[in-house]
């Protein structure tokens, strides 16, 4: 078939009437001299990145097949099309995206032969693409170790050695490294670090000696600048962060990296070398202390060094404690009219609960910093004068979407602040403020009038407009207004009468936290509460499990349905949900029992969960908790 066939006639994947359809003759002009140029532009922006489009997979397949004889240039300006959206299409073989798929794999044997093309960009390209095919074929990845070890063009040897990499399959992988050991000390710097980058893909933890070493040695010689997009794409805009990422697992190799940069004279080195060392502390709970020195002797440096040292203790917690006195220096050294470093600055120490961030935080409050979550309880007397102002200003105060959470985060320590949130109750920002009014409790029980007519729906703010926070489903507002009527009131017929309707009227529509606060009074709903352990979403069935636990004390089929959910520790990941699920548990008590080994090899694990030490600590503090609850103190 010639560029002029298709399954389906060129003029109805075009959508266009017989005779006007435009990409045969543009497939066509490819290979006439004087018109390729002009044809492959208009070929290339009339395909664009319509992947899930059937002209495209069609098309896709005629260049698949016309690359071979296309001019070298043309070649390999279709294989770099192909390339990069290979590496989106193979990487979600599913979906809309399946036939697009289905046409890019079978076609892959057409690109083999362009390995030892005699261009270097075509070579170049024709690896890259094979890399996005992320082809099974063994016969790939030997052509491109053939080539390799004859090739001559350094940024064509890149591209081989990332593809041999990807492609290698699990029982080539020890032949591959030592194939890829001479490579190392390459006299490019590009070859050195594609040589790494596939060392550290294949070997074992141990890995190959001094990759960090060379890693360091290379981006010596290159600087931090992105890398060029063939045949780094996609891991050529960030190549420094990749490599930090990839040596998370090696600590030795990862303080190598460290060392090697520390003391570069260029201080976006040294500032790289601050952030490999925080993603070693972010990575690891025992980490070498000269790490943390490295952090810590960056607040000293030159402005690019000093921001990335601020911004790995900003994410710390307590770690960062000891550095606290450094933290205030540096910004005090260098001005804080820099709101991102004196952010950072603030972060962290508010995280160690410094009471000088609580100063600072007043100083700048017309700025960035109420986005700073949470601050101490114990600082509430200091700062609320300055919130109730802000508040005070009604639904267009700045900064309002970020202080009504705090404001509940605080309770009852929030309480001189109720006048200012009742007055938004008639606002966009009345399920907050009635969220913050709940947890303030009694104190707050002149806003009950209030609160009432939002339950019953006598008034109904829930809606989008200036100044207003975005307006939840009306139900919500509802059932918030109504379990903080509860809170402030103590009595619960109202909350019950509006969020047991919710929890009846089936799955998204009940806030069951709301149930759950509510326990044996909700009995009645129980039934209700019960069909939900079983539904699709995972928030709705841990929510479901609290309350069902909670209104009845029967805690088996609460542990069923909240165990499943710590499923992602198993590879260190965490989430809000995971994290409510593990507390969940400990307020179960002993019948959780299930869930102690879990719970136990979090705690002994020398890696840590998520990524950086705030969500770590978080999920130490749930599951010390938890085992609390589980086993008694």
């Amino acid at each position: 078939m010639d560029e002029r066939g298709a399954v389906a006639a060129w003029h109805e994947l075009e959508g266009v009437p017989a005779g006007r359809e435009l990409v045969p003759g543009l497939l066509h002009g490819l290979r006439v001299p004087g018109l390729r140029r002009s044809a492959w532009a208009k070929l290339e922006e009339r395909l664009g990145w319509q992947t899930d489009e059937p002209l495209f997979v069609e098309a896709a397949k005629r260049l698949f097949e016309l690359a071979p004889r296309l001019d070298a240039s043309r070649r390999a300006l279709v294989l770099d099309f192909l390339a990069r959206r290979a590496h989106s299409i193979c990487g979600r073989p599913v979906g809309v995206h399946r036939p697009a798929f289905l046409a890019f794999t079978a076609r892959g044997h057409l690109v083999v032969p362009l390995v030892s093309d005699r261009s270097a960009e075509v070579r170049t390209r024709a690896a890259w693409l094979l890399r996005g095919l992320r082809t099974e074929d063994p016969a790939v990845p030997r052509a491109l170790r053939r080539q390799a070890s004859a090739e001559r063009d350094p940024m064509a040897l890149v591209s081989q050695l990332l593809a041999v990499a990807e492609l290698s399959g699990p029982d080539d992988r020890a032949a591959t490294v030592e194939w890829l050991r001479p490579r190392l000390d390459h006299e490019h710097p590009q070859v050195r670090l594609a040589a790494a980058r596939a060392v550290l893909l294949l070997a074992a933890p141990d890995g190959v000696e001094g990759t960090g070493r060379r890693i360091a040695g290379a981006f010596a010689e290159i600087g931090t600048g992105a890398l060029p997009q063939a045949p780094w794409w996609p891991y050529g805009y960030t190549p420094m962060e990749r490599y930090q990422e990839q040596l998370a697992d090696r600590p030795r190799e990862a303080q190598d990296l460290v060392d090697g940069l520390v003391r570069h004279p260029d201080p976006s080195l040294r500032a790289e070398a601050v952030r490999a060392a925080g993603k070693q502390l972010h990575h690891w709970r025992s980490p070498s202390p000269h790490l943390w020195e490295t952090v810590a002797a960056g607040l000293e440096d030159e402005t690019e060094v000093s921001d990335a040292a601020l911004k790995v203790l900003a994410r710390s917690g307590g770690a960062a404690a000891p550095f606290a006195d450094r933290i205030v220096r540096t910004v005090a050294r260098t001005g804080s009219s820099d709101w991102t470093r004196s952010h950072a600055a603030v972060r962290a120490l508010v995280r160690v609960e410094d009471p000088r961030a609580s100063r600072r935080y007043l100083e700048h409050f017309d700025h960035s910093f109420l986005e700073v979550l949470p601050l101490p309880a114990h600082w509430a007397a200091d700062l609320l004068p300055a919130f109730r102002e802000r508040l005070a200003e009604g639904p267009g105060a700045r900064g309002a979407d970020k202080l009504l959470p705090l404001l509940a985060q605080w309770g009852p320590a929030a309480a001189p602040a109720a006048p200012e949130l009742a007055g938004l109750l008639d606002t966009g920002y009345a399920r907050p403020a009635a969220e913050a009014l709940g947890r303030i409790g009694p104190a707050a029980s002149a806003a009950a009038g209030a609160l009432a007519a939002l339950a019953r729906g006598d008034t109904s703010p829930w809606r989008l407009g200036p100044g207003t926070a975005r307006s939840p489903k009306p139900w919500q507002g509802a059932q918030t207004a109504a379990w903080a009527h509860w809170r402030v009131t103590g009595d619960p017929e109202l909350a019950l009468r509006v969020c047991g309707s919710a929890v009846q009227a089936g799955p998204g529509r009940a806030v069951l936290r709301y149930l759950a606060d509510l326990g044996p009074l909700a009995a009645p709903y129980a039934g209700a509460v019960r069909a939900l352990l079983d539904c699709h979403g995972e928030w709705t069935r841990v929510g479901a499990a609290e309350a069902w636990w909670r209104i009845t004390g029967d805690p088996a089929p609460a542990v069923a349905a909240l165990l499943p959910e710590l499923r992602p520790l198993d590879g260190h990941a965490l989430s809000p949900l995971v994290l409510r699920a593990v507390r969940a548990l400990g307020a179960v008590g002993p019948p959780a029992a299930a869930a102690l080994p879990v719970l136990r090899t979090v705690l002994a694990s020398e890696r840590r969960y998520g990524a950086d030490i705030l969500g770590d600590e978080e999920l130490c503090r749930a599951a010390r908790e938890a085992l609390e609850g589980i086993e008694g103190p």
